[in-house]
């Protein structure tokens, strides 16, 4: 069993239909979901064209496609955001997605 974002809880299982994923995500990067992480988490959305991805802290909802949405979540280290992924690469798109918002760096632009 694998864990999402390394916060101890185990992945749901993908769906088979293509369906969507809904993973719990621990923001590691000291300087939480920042300009550099956010916009490579963007870029990264955006190469997978099929899919929507939303990504939730608290009561705040963000395009996972948009710098500036990301941004206005305001996600503070150590906060938990939710990443919503669906679409026929759903489950490639969440593992690649939530690595990022998981990782303690993030500056690393080798997209």
């Amino acid at each position: 069993m694998t864990q999402a974002g390394g916060n101890g809880r185990p992945d749901p299982p993908a769906p088979a239909d293509g369906g969507a994923v809904r993973r719990a995500v621990r923001i590691t990067n000291p300087y939480g979901l920042h300009h550099r992480v956010a916009d490579r988490f963007a870029r990264t959305a955006k190469t997978f064209p099929a899919v929507a991805v939303t990504v939730t802290n608290g009561d705040q909802r963000a395009d996972g496609k948009s710098l500036w949405d990301l941004l206005g979540l305001v996600a503070l280290p150590g906060a938990e955001v939710v990443l919503e992924v669906a679409g026929p690469d759903a489950p490639a798109a969440a593992d690649a997605l939530a690595a990022i918002l998981a990782a303690p760096g993030g500056e690393d632009y080798t997209i």
